[in-house]
């Protein structure tokens, strides 16, 4: 099931928040909206140079995952947190830590890209 409903994007999110952030991730307000904070922290999971063209393609891409995942109550994000509902765990743990591996290799060098 979760292979046909979400994309390499949306695992993106969901593997990341598990994996790396322990299924929440919180954070202080600041002058970006809390899908952008979070795709930007899991963008910064895939170690792509930040501050390219490319990067912030990415980080749009994973921007739209976020608020994509909200929307199907696969993520709860609040005013200071962002984190995985029993769906969302449910989803993360059919992730295999090999497969996250490929997705953040496999957007790591999309987001280094160089477009001609």
């Amino acid at each position: 099931m979760a292979e046909e409903m979400f994309d390499k994007y949306d695992k993106m999110v969901v593997a990341g928040l598990h994996q790396e952030y322990f299924g929440s991730l919180l954070f202080s307000r600041g002058a970006m909206s809390q899908h952008e904070f979070v795709a930007r922290a899991v963008a910064e999971l895939t170690g792509a140079q930040q501050g390219t063209r490319e990067y912030e393609d990415l980080v749009a891409k994973l921007t739209q995952s976020v608020k994509k995942l909200a929307e199907w109550g696969v993520i709860e994000v609040k005013e200071y947190e962002a984190r995985l509902t029993a769906w969302g765990q449910s989803v993360a743990n059919s992730i295999s830590a090999e497969e996250f591996k490929k997705i953040k290799e496999e957007l790591a060098k999309e987001a280094s890209r160089k477009r001609r």
